[in-house]
């Protein structure tokens, strides 16, 4: 037997009797996470462990699907959650936990007409989960047991650990209030399910806003939920939706979607923060919903001549003995690309970083380059072999063709002597090429030519 509260009433049911026995053949169940509860802070009585606390989320869950959904104890559907924070034009994944696998099942009403046949979680039933239960540590399955496109799980393995072991760790420093001040913060939920058809699968991931209680002489960095649950919209789309303060979207935000043919769905988002002097930081974040090839390459073009600085990179980090290595990708420019890569390939290291489902990565960079006129495409390269070896999304703010320097006075693309020396002769020489300021030929075209000259333009 097990009790189980949710929302002020108690659940004493034979397991058995509980979990779904049957599997669908016709494929059309749809589970949503339609609501983000609540939320608990682990430890729960205590201060934080080597500079970390751990959450959990509460979940409505429905199936909006025309057919009955399996309901396995210890297997699917399983819940991914995630930790996000959008500070400073920037959002970022800042924690992540385990997959919460189900247990038992109460068909409620709440999704529209909840049927009363069938079995697991019936059509138009819901089923709610507070943050506690969803907490449970030994409920928690490692990612790598989950291909979430063909929704095939493995058995939770055993193993035990302190008030943070598989749950959504975050660091104290990820929460300050001071170097993170006005930070907007976010939880996720992204289902995996068995007998879900890939249309169905697409609206598997919710978030919510969340306030962390990060101020004060003795913060408790307690989450807790506030404003409305976006179901069926992955966190990465708060990046828009709340870019400029809650509710308040963020229209210089793009974000696209973009699919692997046969395999699973991407969402790409980019910005242009415009720093003055000359100067635009170009920020990238892409979210893998439900891709088992993994990402294992991001790249934008951007034209060879410019010049970059502040190259970034940040990925959420592994725990509590998944088997995914943590070391960060390497990006720098190549040439007319920037580029961020895995330190290794699959062939080498099936467990390398790759980004899989359920995750999202950042990368930014500070260039000379003001964004193109029209929005451009990047591309992301697969981890896994296969066909294609890489995605392109389109319709995101990239580089542009930079503004022609002035004092290049032979077009050759580099700033050198050579254009001194020409200048001065077609001065000379009375050439209309030398009217360097428009005002007509005179010494005045000199003095603006050597400034421009000596100050690199």
């Amino acid at each position: 037997m097990r009790t189980r509260t949710n929302r002020g009433f108690v659940f004493v049911s034979a397991l058995g009797a509980l979990c779904g026995l049957a599997t669908l053949a016709s494929g059309q169940a749809d589970v949503t996470h339609q609501e983000i509860q609540d939320a608990l802070r682990y430890p729960t009585n205590s201060g934080p462990i080597n500079g970390r606390y751990a959450y959990a989320w509460g979940s409505y869950t429905c199936n909006i699907g025309s057919s009955s959904l399996s309901w396995i104890s210890g297997g699917t559907p399983a819940l991914a959650m995630n930790a996000y924070r959008l500070h400073n034009g920037r959002i970022m994944q800042i924690g992540l936990g385990f997959a919460k696998h189900s247990c038992c099942v109460v068909n409620g009403s709440g999704c529209g007409t909840c049927s009363t046949s069938g079995f697991g979680l019936r059509p138009g039933c819901r089923d709610i989960y507070n943050a506690s239960f969803n907490g449970g540590q030994t409920r928690l399955g490692p990612r790598s047991g989950i291909n979430p496109y063909t929704s095939s799980f493995s058995s939770i393995p055993a193993g035990t650990g302190d008030a943070l072991f598989r749950r959504v760790q975050v660091t104290l420093a990820d929460m300050d209030a001071t170097a993170f001040a006005g930070a907007r913060y976010f939880a996720e939920g992204v289902y995996v399910c068995d007998e879900e058809l890939p249309a169905q699968q697409l609206n598997n991931a919710t978030y919510r806003p969340m306030n962390v209680a990060n101020t004060g002489t003795t913060p408790t960095y307690v989450w807790s939920v506030t404003g409305s649950t976006a179901s069926g919209s992955p966190a990465i789309r708060a990046w828009r939706d709340h870019g400029l303060g809650l509710n308040v979207p963020d229209p210089s935000v793009q974000i696209v979607t973009v699919d692997v043919p046969g395999e699973g769905r991407y969402y790409v988002g980019g910005k242009v923060v415009d720093l003055g002097g000359g100067s635009y930081r170009y920020e990238y974040a892409v979210f893998n919903l439900n891709s088992d090839r993994a990402g294992s390459s991001f790249s934008v073009a951007i034209p060879s001549t410019a010049t970059v600085s502040n190259i970034g990179f940040h990925a959420p980090d592994y725990h509590s003995g998944e088997v995914y290595s943590n070391a960060d990708w390497a990006g720098a420019k190549n040439g007319s690309s920037m580029i961020w890569s895995s330190t290794e390939k699959f062939e080498n290291n099936p467990n390398a970083n790759a980004l899989r489902w359920g995750t999202m990565y950042n990368f930014w960079f500070t260039t000379d380059v003001a964004p193109a006129a029209a929005l451009g495409d990047v591309t992301v390269g697969l981890f896994k072999p296969g066909l294609p070896s890489s995605i392109v999304a389109s319709g995101l703010p990239v580089p542009g063709t930079p503004a022609p320097c002035a004092a290049d006075f032979d077009g050759s693309g580099a700033l050198d002597f050579n254009d001194l020396f020409d200048f001065l002769n077609a001065w000379f020489a009375n050439l209309p090429s030398a009217d360097f300021n428009g005002g007509g030929l005179d010494i005045q075209d000199i003095f603006d030519y050597l400034n421009a000259w000596f100050a690199g333009c």
